[in-house]
């Protein structure tokens, strides 16, 4: 291990709780420096962000040094990986194990309490989204378009789906695979939406969402009750049938990045606004500038909706959009936090990861 790397490691096992600071919303309970900056670094990226597991309250956080690290609920250090890196996603969390996908192709299951590998996958392209674990499978989608389902215990091959390339420059990312009842979801760079059988692959319908010059499906496909919500770069935000993939309703919200649904409310980042929509109808109940880059999907919580805008956290009123406030460390931000209760983790673009106990 370099010398530096080791340093770093040291540092944060021995780094201790701060006292909580007081604010409006939040209450910083420990932090904890996760990475030593390169030499002439100006600005730091961390896209892939803190997972906690909801049965142990472990958080796993992969960073840009290639490190992945577990931190139990106190901020104590449980064990650290190297791996080659850096992150796009966060570590995928099932089943007392910790998935960590890289840009190497490299697919890792970790023993989620110590760190201990179980098995190792690895794919020629890069791994672009964060892992799902459902029904005894793991899935992960690449930058280039595939989606590979992998056996949960033993990290063996089981299916893969391949959009094949557009021929043409792509906004950078992808959305995590959706599953529910059987029927994965994936959204893809040409601007589709694809239904899969979860267990063998099998296409059940394919539906073209994103029209225009950058079609992209970059935003994760989101589920709700009966209905499956799509964002395209290209402006077009669908509401369709998940039976069938059929359009229920669709509006115009331009260079649309990421998405989040929560209860009857589809929030969409774009390149220049957060946008609140209808899930029954579309209708427009908000927008507000972002007041930066969109990065992460925005994260809807207690009254809130957060979104990673680079400088930090914007903190949004839920019903009106109304900028609450900006959370940031001093570095900004760039990767969506993770909630347990009323514990959110989140991470800097800085490498620090913080605790923030919400009120």
């Amino acid at each position: 291990m370099p010398l530096l790397s080791l340093a770093a490691a040291l540092a944060v096992s021995t780094a201790s709780p701060v006292p909580p600071v007081l604010d409006s919303q939040f209450a910083v309970a420990w932090r904890k420096s996760l990475v030593i900056g390169e030499f002439l670094e100006t600005k730091p990226n961390e896209p892939a962000g803190p997972q906690v597991d909801p049965a142990t309250g472990i958080v796993v956080v992969a960073t840009r040094d290639g490190f992945v690290r577990a931190f139990d609920p106190a901020g104590k250090q449980l064990w650290y990986y190297e791996g080659r890196g850096p992150y796009l996603a966060a570590p995928g969390i099932g089943d007392g194990t910790a998935f960590i996908g890289g840009i190497d192709g490299q697919l890792v299951a970790l023993d989620l309490v110590t760190g201990i590998g179980r098995w190792r996958y690895f794919y020629k392209e890069e791994l672009g989204s964060q892992p799902l674990v459902v029904d005894g499978l793991v899935y992960v989608a690449t930058l280039e378009g595939t989606v590979i389902a992998l056996d949960e215990k033993a990290g063996t091959w089981k299916w893969h789906f391949r959009r094949e390339p557009a021929g043409r420059f792509t906004i950078l990312g992808i959305g995590r695979p959706v599953v529910a009842n059987g029927v994965l979801y994936q959204g893809f760079a040409d601007g589709s939406v694809v239904a899969l059988d979860a267990k063998t692959g099998a296409v059940k319908w394919d539906r073209r969402v994103g029209r225009g010059d950058y079609p992209d499906v970059n935003a994760s496909v989101q589920l709700g009750k009966d209905r499956l919500y799509v964002s395209s770069y290209a402006g077009q935000v669908a509401a369709l049938d998940p039976a069938n993939g059929n359009v229920i309703w669709e509006v115009k919200v331009p260079f649309a990045y990421k998405a989040r649904l929560d209860g009857d409310t589809l929030f969409v980042v774009s390149t220049s606004s957060v946008v609140a929509l209808d899930a029954k109808t579309g209708r427009q109940i908000w927008s507000v500038p972002l007041e930066g880059i969109p990065f992460a999907d925005p994260f809807p919580v207690k009254g809130m909706v957060l979104v990673a805008n680079g400088k930090g956290l914007l903190v949004l009123d839920r019903k009106t959009g109304k900028r609450m406030r900006l959370f940031t460390r001093g570095s900004g931000a760039s990767a969506a936090p993770s909630l347990l209760g009323k514990r959110l983790y989140g991470l800097s673009n800085a490498g620090e990861l913080v605790a923030v106990d919400l009120k």
